[in-house]
C-alpha cells in the first residue's frame, strides 16, 4: 500500500485530465507514456468533443495492456515457476526423510 499510493497519485496527476503532456514535469510525462489511464481519459476526451478519432488511444491503450501481460508472463515463467518447483522439491526431500523415523518409533 505504501508503494501502490504514491504510483496511483503519479497516474492520476499524469493522465493529460488537467494539464496536456506538453505542461507535465518530466516524471509525469515518463508516467504518462506507460500509464493506460492516459490513453483512457484522451480516448474519452476524444468522443466527448468530437474533434478528432479516439482510436490511436485505444489502441496505444491496447499496446500498454499486451507489453504488461508480456512482462508479467516473462516473470512468471522465468523467476516465480522455478522457485515454486525448488520449494516443492525440497518439502518433497524433507518429508521422505521424516518417513523411515516415523515408522520406526
Amino acid at each position: 500500500m505504501v508503494l501502490n499510493l504514491p504510483i496511483l497519485l503519479i497516474q492520476t496527476l499524469a493522465n493529460g485530465a488537467t494539464l496536456t503532456r506538453d505542461m507535465m514535469y518530466l516524471p509525469y510525462k515518463w508516467m504518462s507514456y506507460i500509464s493506460p489511464m492516459y490513453y483512457s481519459v484522451q480516448s474519452y476526451f476524444a468522443n466527448l468533443y468530437g474533434s478528432i478519432s479516439p482510436n490511436p488511444y485505444i489502441w496505444s491503450m491496447i499496446a500498454v495492456g499486451a507489453v504488461a501481460l508480456l512482462i508479467n508472463i516473462a516473470i512468471v515463467a522465468f523467476l516465480h515457476k522455478s522457485s515454486a518447483v525448488d520449494q516443492q522439491k525440497t518439502m518433497t526431500e524433507a518429508e521422505s526423510a521424516e518417513t523411515p523415523a516415523e515408522i520406526g518409533m
